[in-house]
């Protein structure tokens, strides 16, 4: 466990002397425990094996700043980890490989790191510690263990998944992704403060609905901050999503029975401020149509997602890793820019046979 400046020191001269590619990262957090998450510890492995770095302890992370900054690495699933290297360091590693990226490009069905590990060693990682708080300190041995086991397979798992990804011919797709998924965290930790209210199934609600689910969605998050909670604590999305959708069509939600009576008095405060709003304070809507640029046909679409499904099956993966059904309505309609697909992907579905031509 590294704890100090100096051990950190000597830790980056290690570091620095891997080749490119041949270190691996992962990050515990304590999300799950407080408003605002914190990183808590950061996972490291080479070819001489695991360190585990205490960022809560040391004064100066600059030295692991800097070299993350010059580093390719892989970590596994790591759209949250680069949020929270952002938020930390403000940079990513150089270039950041990501297992999970190629076990969706070889077509596995289970990507989580503890079944790929299984998958691949027949070794069991322990699911015991996956919500502890990692704020806690001393850190029990237990949760140490679980923090060595989350990189001690991952560069014998990366070197084979590379061996399957070449012999299939799929590596610079993965390259890409790897790519382009770098481009979208830096785009979103960029965009991070507009309108977060916006949560996933908010486009069905109308401006009414809309300027509900903000008030509702800023409420939620100052209760949390008070009681240093997160905000799924409060509150669920789907709670705020059916409130709003209530107040949309000016109807009066309920606030949990269990709620104390702070909490709901502050729930109806909301309410009522949402109530006083003008309809022009509302938030505009976001269709689809400002999102493709064009009007598409239900016939054009439902074509492409026959032929990206074909295409699919033949490759052995998951429909979505080819092309999301937003994407495919972004293409129907003409808008190829606001599909934002890979070079990889847009090759592979132009290039697939018609249904017609696949029976």
């Amino acid at each position: 466990m590294i704890t100090d400046g100096e051990a950190l020191r000597r830790w980056v001269e290690r570091a620095s002397a891997q080749a490119p590619g041949r270190v691996v990262l992962d990050l515990e957090a304590d999300s799950l425990h407080c408003y605002r998450e914190r990183l808590c510890l950061i996972q490291y492995a080479d070819e001489l094996g695991v360190e585990i770095i205490d960022p809560l302890a040391i004064e100066d992370m600059t030295p692991f700043r800097d070299w993350l900054s010059e580093a390719q690495v892989w970590m596994h699933g790591a759209d949250y980890d680069m949020f929270l290297l952002q938020k930390t360091f403000g940079t990513l590693p150089k270039f950041l490989l990501d297992t999970q990226v190629a076990a969706k490009l070889l077509g596995y069905e289970q990507l989580g790191l503890a079944s790929l590990v299984e998958q691949f060693f027949g070794v069991t990682l322990s699911k015991k510690n996956q919500k502890a708080n990692w704020g806690i300190r001393p850190i029990p041995d237990d949760m140490q263990q679980y923090a060595q086991g989350d990189v001690t397979y991952m560069l014998g798992l990366a070197d084979q998944l590379v061996e399957q990804l070449h012999e299939k011919g799929r590596y610079d797709w993965f390259l890409e992704n790897c790519r382009h998924n770098m481009r979208r965290a830096i785009e979103r930790h960029e965009n991070r403060r507009t309108e977060v209210w916006r949560i996933k199934g908010s486009g069905k609600l109308g401006r009414r609905g809309l300027a509900a689910l903000r008030a509702l969605y800023n409420w939620r998050a100052t209760e949390a901050k008070h009681f240093n909670c997160p905000a799924f604590h409060i509150c669920s999305n789907e709670a705020l999503l059916r409130w709003s959708a209530q107040l949309e069509v000016f109807g009066v939600p309920m606030p949990p029975s269990d709620w104390h009576g702070p909490r709901r008095a502050y729930f109806r405060r909301a309410i009522h401020n949402f109530q006083l709003l003008d309809e022009e304070e509302y938030p505009l809507l976001k269709k689809h149509g400002e999102r493709h640029g064009a009007r598409y046909s239900e016939t054009q679409l439902e074509h492409l997602l026959q032929r990206r499904d074909i295409l699919a099956q033949a490759l052995g993966i998951d429909p979505s890793v080819l092309a999301s059904r937003g994407q495919l309505e972004c293409l129907a309609a003409g808008n190829t820019k606001a599909a934002d697909l890979m070079k990889w992907q847009l090759n592979l579905l132009r290039e697939a046979p018609s249904p017609r031509h696949a029976r």
